[in-house]
C-alpha cells in the first residue's frame, strides 16, 4: 500500500460532506448523458433502467473513453427505445470482443428482465441496493466486485436519482469499479477497503470522485 498516496486522498475525501458528493457525481458526463436521455423516456422508467444496467454491464474494452462512450450511449437510446437495438449500439461504439459482448448482453438482458417485471421491482431495488447487487450477480454468476456488476449499481443509483430527483445513496461494503483509472491509484483491494472504513463515505461514491481526477491521485 502506498501510504503517501493514501494519505493524500484520505484527507481529500474526510473533508466532503454527502452534498459534496453529488454535486460532484451530478457533474460527472456520464450523470449528465443519462439525464439528458431520460428527457426522452417520459413516465417509462422501467425500460430506462434496464438500458442502464445492461449498458453499464457491458462498458468494458471500450474503443473510446468512457465519458464518450455514455454520450454515445446516451444519443442513441434517446430515439432507439429497444433493448434489442444493443446489437447495432455494440457494433457501432462498442465492437471490441463484440461476440463476447453480443453474448453477455444476451445474459444481461435476460437479467435485468427478470429483477425488473415492474417500477415496483425498481423502487424495491432502491431501497435494498445490496439484495439487488446480490440478485444481479447471482443471475450473471459474477463475483459481487466484478468491475462491471458494481460499476451497474453506481449506474442505477445515477439514473434512480435523476428518474426520482431523490439523493439515493449506496450502502458500505459494495466495492470499487476498479478499472484502469482506479487501478492506477491502486491495484490493492485492502487500500480501498480500509478508505472506506476509515472516511466513512460508500466506495461507490468515492470512485465518481476519483475517477474523473485519477491523474491526480496516481501511484
Amino acid at each position: 500500500m502506498n501510504d503517501k498516496v493514501y494519505s493524500k486522498i484520505k484527507k481529500s475525501l474526510s473533508s466532503l460532506t454527502i452534498k459534496d458528493i453529488i454535486h460532484i457525481e451530478e457533474n460527472d458526463p456520464q450523470f449528465k448523458a443519462l439525464k439528458r436521455m431520460y428527457s426522452h423516456y417520459g413516465t417509462n422508467k422501467v425500460l430506462f433502467i434496464k438500458l442502464v444496467v445492461i449498458n453499464a454491464l457491458l462498458s468494458y474494452q471500450l474503443p473510446m473513453k468512457g465519458e464518450k462512450y455514455w454520450e454515445s450511449f446516451a444519443n442513441y437510446f434517446s430515439h432507439n427505445k429497444n433493448i434489442n437495438s444493443f446489437p447495432e449500439f455494440l457494433k457501432k461504439n462498442n465492437y471490441r470482443l463484440f461476440n463476447a459482448k453480443l453474448k453477455r448482453f444476451k445474459k444481461a438482458r435476460e437479467a435485468v428482465n427478470e429483477i425488473f417485471k415492474t417500477e415496483k421491482d425498481l423502487k424495491n431495488a432502491i431501497n435494498n441496493i445490496g439484495e439487488f447487487l446480490n440478485r444481479l450477480s447471482y443471475l450473471l454468476n459474477q463475483k459481487k466486485d466484478a468491475k462491471t456488476v458494481v460499476f451497474a449499481i453506481k449506474m442505477f443509483i445515477y439514473a434512480c436519482r435523476i428518474m426520482y430527483n431523490k439523493n439515493i445513496i449506496a450502502p458500505k461494503g459494495i466495492f470499487i469499479p476498479m478499472d484502469s483509472r482506479i487501478k492506477s491509484i491502486s491495484d490493492d483491494k485492502n487500500f480501498w477497503k480500509k478508505l472506506e472504513k476509515e472516511t466513512k463515505i460508500p466506495l461507490i461514491h468515492i470512485d465518481a470522485i476519483l475517477w474523473l481526477s485519477h491523474e491526480k491521485w496516481r501511484k
